[in-house]
């Protein structure tokens, strides 16, 4: 990450340029990404390209950290994953680190086995055939692994960019982990009591899976991650009581006689 360093500062010119970059393309590219995925209407040739504007995001990062003197590719970008613990299937814990290897699965015709050594043994051979689009819905699959890798990888990762940064303070802040955008997911806002009380019965009833952020649609259960089997876990709220919510909403509808 970034450390103050009195002999390596930041140019004004790389800051700005990476300010642009996030505002001008990586926003604009997530609106779009994010319409098509709703929809699922996701191509191919689609999700590699979203793949690589974000890849790139991390790519400057990674310049920006070098210029204070730090450190190599591979260790900020696991830094990364660990700071920013990814919103979204806990079965993938280094969502960048396998974003950065797709990527350059797609660049190059064979990956670099010494700096994807780890990745290629728990994943299996990454390659541009790992990919496949079926049905608008774009799937990442090895031999022990399958999954949707436009809701479980770039989903969650686009919105650990959809933030405002117009400084070299808040370019700092995010690359240091500090700040960075919200999916939503485990955000609840209610006042608890009776008058919201039906709206916390149909968000309950309606909650989206945390892994692929569908609701009735969820393929979850049909996912591999390696020995473990994927499923539908609703994004509920902990604070939900069934039986409390019912005589609420019972005493709503009495009061409205």
């Amino acid at each position: 990450m970034i450390e103050p360093n009195q002999k390596h500062k930041l140019k004004d010119e790389d800051l700005r340029y990476f300010i642009a970059y996030i505002n001008d393309v990586v926003h604009p590219s997530s609106k779009e990404f994010n319409e098509r995925l709703t929809k699922n209407e996701l191509e191919l040739h689609q999700a590699f390209s979203f793949n690589a504007i974000l890849a790139h995001a991390i790519d400057y990062m990674v310049f920006l950290a070098s210029k204070t003197g730090r450190q190599s590719r591979a260790k900020f970008i696991k830094e990364f994953d660990e700071k920013y613990s990814v919103d979204g299937s806990t079965h993938i814990n280094n969502k960048f680190r396998l974003l950065d290897a797709v990527n350059n699965s797609f660049k190059h015709v064979e990956l670099d086995r010494k700096r994807y050594k780890d990745l290629i043994e728990k994943y299996g051979k990454l390659s541009f055939s790992c990919l496949s689009s079926i049905k608008g819905k774009v799937y990442f699959e090895t031999p022990n692994f399958k999954f949707d890798y436009g809701r479980v990888i770039l989903r969650p990762i686009k919105e650990i960019f959809n933030i405002e940064i117009s400084d070299s303070h808040a370019v700092t802040a995010f690359i240091n982990g500090k700040i960075y955008g919200c999916s939503g997911q485990g955000a609840f806002i209610h006042e608890y009591e009776p008058w919201d009380a039906i709206d916390r019965m149909i968000e309950y009833c309606g909650a989206p899976c945390i892994d692929c952020g569908e609701s009735d649609n969820c393929e979850c259960s049909d996912f591999r991650y390696g020995e473990q089997k994927g499923k539908f876990t609703p994004d509920v709220d902990p604070r939900f009581n069934l039986d409390d919510v019912m005589s609420q909403i019972s005493g709503t509808r009495e009061w409205s006689k």
